[in-house]
């Protein structure tokens, strides 16, 4: 009877929570709430809420179309000091502005699909402590059902793992285990709501004992899934449901036949009452051992305690339950007695007398006071001392003392529940260290340095050779805002550069800043070279600015002379280019209006010609060759007179370029060209040529003038093949071509046509350079030189290889930024 008692108790404890949260929850003005009073609300959300309000860890919950917000008291120390709690009952979407964007996606994508999502150590912007913080959180967002078996809200389970990502991650492991407790669980473990008994919760152990899985049983009446054992049970567990009494089946044999196939076997069974936040009785919660093994090898099965003992032992974090006010061991897992160094003997005993050297550490007046109170009590990295293997050894831990209530509400026992962060303390200690070892290395350094905190630029730490810079006495200006200690520093500048370094965590150089600064009682100008970088602690937060300077006055001095004296020649240099510039503009500008001018009476000539041939009679031999002369001559001035018009626009204003995709102009020129191409059974090849940025116009340009040279200047009885690739140009070619940047692409237009000599190479870019006849081969000698413009214009290059008779290839080089 005594042991039955202390697992009713136990059991009523864990479905019973009096944290803030289910206060604030019961408080709330629910009248104008979408979601209606709590006494309308689904048993579904009810339930949820149970687990949630009696989960260790922090869990958040957000519930139908507008998303009401939930949380537990656990979720309590990550909002920090931000002045939004509480939160209970409002829409997600005013509590977490500032993330919105983030987790509403997230929202809506699981409760659309129905699929969990999950991401570990995930980094989400928070706001807290009034201002936005970098925060770390390991956050599952599953699915949350509704009493209809559809999706009605998304429960959130999360973790803030800022230190540990920061600092170590080591307990990444444990979070996870702790997480998937019940999950994972060998126990079976299933709730079932309402008359019906539908399956509002169940593990995978569960489902493997009748032959399902627990999506399977999700939602559905489990007598509708196993009904050749509703005779037995059903009645038994609507009785439990109904008058809150648990039954406790020991070695009990069952039969289940799913499908075509049996299992049989012998199980150690909880029943027990499933209750709301309220205490009403919702449903039943069955907690199923398998022990068909212990039965058939006669060895003797644990009972209904053990069970409940499994669970406990099988949690991967520390666990004890001591009873009565003299702290009487009643339950400790394996993971406690290995952070105590003690075995299993120490069930039954005092807990003072396993932990004597606890006495004068508060831990026994802390378990007194809740066991008296009835109020839980949580302490965060606190320094516990034990001896383990007869040594004292120093420890930090995170650990709960919870208490537990009788079905009468009064104190039995506290559960205390721990986790080990000895490594994670001892990680910041080493920090600490490191940071008193960096200022003395400040101290110490061959330049001048000091640290700047907060955003007043406290000067925090400052060694003797930033002290002589700034000239004045160290006890006149330590521990002041650099700008009070240095008024005469102020708008020179410098305020901005240390609020951009304090509020964007960008580092900024500077070389040779002039500075104005009244050192020993004389204002000087020093020239600086310096750098402010962004100071942080730990966590990554900037706490202020380290600054390094070093004095380059005499260099920038010396360097004053020199340039004072290059000055003159400059303004000379200046002058004469200014007046080469003024000629250069003038050619470009006649070129312009003469080819322009010109290109009016030459289409007259022609068309004159044309209608003189029309209206004139049948003509002469000799006439009719005159006419044609006079009619290709025209037609070769217009051509020319057009190509020194395009020419001479190369030197006006350009349009600004945009990014261009070679394979789309080269496609371009391709289909301009078809007829052409077709009269020659030429082929056209191209592949991974570049997208980059330039003047469209021009690519035409470029590409158009050497595809109709290619064309052109072909062999007779040799199909034209030409091929055009591209590739990043070495840093022996740029600097065999005076390129200065940093990339290039390297692009080829290839042919087979009769090419030139090499001794040409260069004279075939001069403007109306021709190296064939006219009656040989048409052109004005303009368009290479138009290529060449085209490509200096964009800051590249081009030039040309070649063997007589055997093709030519055009290099052309292009910046590939």
């Amino acid at each position: 009877m005594e042991l039955n008692r202390d697992i009713n108790v136990f059991g009523s404890a864990v479905m019973q929570h009096d944290g803030e949260m289910a206060e604030l929850i019961r408080q709330y003005d629910w009248s104008k709430s979408p979601l209606g009073t709590p006494d309308t609300w689904p048993i579904s959300l009810k339930t949820t809420l149970g687990l949630i309000l009696h989960s260790a860890f922090p869990h958040f919950l957000f519930w139908g179309e507008e998303l009401i917000c939930f949380y537990n008291d656990a979720f309590l120390p990550s909002l920090g000091t931000n002045g939004k709690h509480p939160s209970i009952g409002k829409k997600g979407k005013e509590v977490w502005p500032e993330i919105w964007d983030f987790i509403g996606p997230l929202i809506h994508q699981v409760m659309k699909s129905g699929k969990p999502v999950q991401f570990n150590d995930q980094l989400v912007p928070f706001y807290r402590n009034g201002k936005i913080e970098d925060i770390y959180w390991t956050f599952c967002y599953s699915p949350a059902y509704g009493d209809d078996g559809n999706i009605s809200g998304c429960f959130v389970t999360c973790t803030e793992t800022t230190t540990k990502v920061q600092t170590i991650k080591k307990l990444t492991e444990s979070e996870k285990r702790f997480q998937s407790l019940i999950r994972e669980a060998t126990v079976g473990i299933v709730v079932l709501t309402g008359e019906e008994m539908k399956v509002e919760i169940v593990n995978d152990a569960y489902g493997r004992l009748i032959g399902k899985t627990a999506e399977e049983l999700l939602g559905r009446e489990l007598f509708d899934v196993i009904p050749e054992v509703a005779y037995e049970f059903k009645p038994m567990l609507n009785n439990v449901r109904l008058t809150g009494e648990p039954v406790y089946l020991y070695h009990h044999p069952y039969t289940i036949k799913p499908g075509d196939k049996t299992i049989e076997g012998y199980l150690n069974v909880v029943y027990q009452p499933y209750r709301e936040e309220d205490g009403s009785i919702t449903g039943v919660m069955a907690l199923c051992h398998d022990v068909t093994v212990q039965v058939a090898s006669v060895k003797k099965a644990a009972d209904t305690e053990q069970l409940l003992r499994s669970v406990v032992e099988s949690a991967p974090f520390p666990i004890g339950v001591y009873t009565g006010k003299e702290m009487r061991i009643l339950l400790a897992n394996r993971s406690i007695m290995d952070v105590w160094g003690k075995g299993y003997d120490v069930i039954g005993k005092l807990y003072s007398d396993i932990l004597p050297e606890l006495s004068n550490q508060q831990i026994f007046q802390q378990l007194d006071g809740v066991y008296t109170q009835g109020i839980p009590f949580h302490a965060r990295n606190q320094r516990v001392d034990l001896i383990v293997d007869e040594k004292l050894k120093i420890y930090y831990f995170n650990y709960s003392f919870t208490p537990l209530f009788d079905t009468d509400g009064n104190v039995f026992g506290v559960m205390n529940t721990a986790a080990d962060v000895t490594d994670l303390n001892l990680a910041k200690q080493q920090v600490e260290q490191s940071e008193k070892n960096f200022r003395n290395m400040i101290l110490q350094a061959p330049v001048a340095m000091c640290i700047l905190l907060g955003p007043d630029h406290v000067i925090e730490v400052a060694n003797q050779l930033i002290i002589e810079l700034w000239g004045k006495p160290a006890e006149d200006i330590m521990h002041k805002p650099v700008f009070d200690a240095l008024p005469d520093a102020r708008e020179q500048g410098l305020e901005a550069l240390l609020e951009k370094v304090y509020n964007e965590g960008e580092s900024i150089h500077a070389d040779e800043m002039p500075v104005s600064l009244l050192r020993f009682g004389k204002l000087e100008t020093v020239y600086l070279n310096f750098v402010y970088d962004p100071y942080r602690d730990a966590e990554g937060n900037i706490l202020g600015i380290l600054a390094i300077a070093h004095d380059v006055t005499p260099q920038v001095m010396a360097r004053h002379q020199i340039e004072d004296v290059v000055a003159d020649r400059t303004k000379e240099l200046a002058a004469a280019n200014s007046s080469l510039e003024k000629s250069n503009e003038e050619l470009a500008q006649f070129a312009y209006i003469a080819s322009h001018d010109l290109q009016e009476p030459v289409r007259k000539v022609s068309v004159f010609t044309q209608m003189l041939e029309s209206n004139l009679p049948a003509l002469d031999e000799r006439s009719q060759h005159y006419v044609d002369r006079i009619k290709l001559a025209s037609s070769r001035m217009l051509a020319l007179i057009r190509d020194v018009l395009s020419y001479s626009q190369l030197s006006g204003k350009a349009d600004e370029p945009v990014n261009v995709d070679l394979n789309l102009v080269i496609r371009d020129i391709e289909n301009d060209f078809e007829l052409l191409m077709q009269q020659k059974h030429a082929k056209l090849e191209y592949h991974g040529l570049p997208t980059l940025s330039a003047i469209p116009l021009h690519m035409s340009q470029l590409f158009g003038n050497l595809i109709s040279n290619a064309l052109k200047f072909t062999r007779k009885q040799v199909e034209p093949i030409i091929i055009i690739s591209s590739e990043l140009a070495d840093r022996n070619l740029l600097a065999s071509r005076e390129l200065s940047g940093e990339s290039y692409h390297h692009i080829t237009v290839n042919d087979n046509g009769i090419g030139f000599s090499e001794e040409d190479a260069e004279k075939i870019f001069n403007i109306f350079q021709r190296l064939n006849g006219k009656r040989d081969f048409e052109g004005t000698g303009i368009g290479l030189a138009m290529c060449r413009k085209i490509a200096q214009n964009h800051k590249g290059d081009i030039f040309a290889t070649s063997k007589e008779g055997e093709g030519a290839t055009f290099h052309i080089l292009l910046p590939a930024q």
